[in-house]
């Protein structure tokens, strides 16, 4: 499928740029193309820190579920996982909570076939969905996700291509949170580049443009404001290196990863 849902031929899928394989290269992994390592070495010359900036999104998404595995969550539906990337979340949960649901919204054919491989081994744990990620909401309405998670019952729903969605959308957090059922989380990574300066900012999404890849910016007010009436957990809306860090993260200064992220509960 292409980015607006339609299919498209698979030399178009090699010769294409996808975040997913950009992600996977910046963590030095073998299942990316050469269109997604050139799209990265074009994005680190505008500025070093992008492969250790999806390093470091990718560190925290694994501290996220493993935090909240351990306390007791036992569905998760994530949009945007950075698939195909060494060490899938649903294997960090599954070290805590082995008997956790997790639900992948996948986008891209290459990211879902592999995804479907690596997770033909977990047996009755783990769905792939395919799935727009500007129009998220529209998951609720997928058989597989209405079927294979209990929306009655907490829910752990993780939106990490808050980027693809244009900022003065918000339908699509409303749709979520009516979904979800008291003791849900909402957790939300949202690009942001406050901390950049604006010319760095208008060649980054001049790249992105070109590379056709989507990619909107938000600000810190605009990112709080779809957490809007909800409980943050500790330690609030912080850049990624900064959520609950283990010691073990990249090096590199937490607003320079260009992510802030959230975790927000349903009362």
């Amino acid at each position: 499928m292409t980015r607006d849902g339609g299919h498209r031929m698979p030399d178009e899928i090699l010769s294409g740029v996808s975040g997913a394989r950009m992600y996977d290269a910046a963590q030095g992994g073998k299942l990316n193309f050469s269109a997604d390592r050139a799209a990265l070495e074009q994005a680190e010359r505008l500025s070093a820190d992008t492969a250790n900036a999806l390093v470091a999104h990718h560190q925290h998404v694994h501290r996220v579920v493993r935090y909240l595995a351990a306390r007791g969550m036992e569905q998760f539906v994530l949009f945007g996982t950075g698939l195909p990337s060494t060490g899938p979340a649903h294997e960090t949960i599954h070290a805590v909570y082995p008997q956790a649901r997790v639900v992948y919204a996948e986008r891209d054919p290459y990211v879902l076939a592999h995804a479907r491989a690596v997770t033909g081994k977990s047996g009755d744990r783990v769905r792939i969905v395919g799935c727009d990620f500007a129009r998220p909401a529209e998951l609720l309405a997928d058989p597989v996700v209405r079927t294979f998670v209990n929306w009655d019952e907490p829910v752990a729903v993780g939106v990490l291509s808050v980027h693809e969605i244009p900022v003065e959308d918000t339908s699509w957090v409303a749709a979520l949170r009516r979904e979800l059922a008291a003791g849900s989380l909402l957790w939300l990574t949202v690009l942001s580049m406050d901390a950049f300066e604006e010319d760095v900012r208008r060649a980054v999404t001049d790249v992105n443009r070109r590379m056709g890849l989507t990619a909107y910016f938000r600000g810190r007010d605009e990112v709080l404001a779809l957490f809007g009436g909800l409980e943050l957990l500790e330690p609030g809306l912080v850049w990624v290196p900064q959520w609950r860090p283990d010691g073990t993260e990249v090096d590199i200064a937490p607003e320079r990863t260009a992510w802030l992220t959230g975790v927000g509960r349903v009362g």
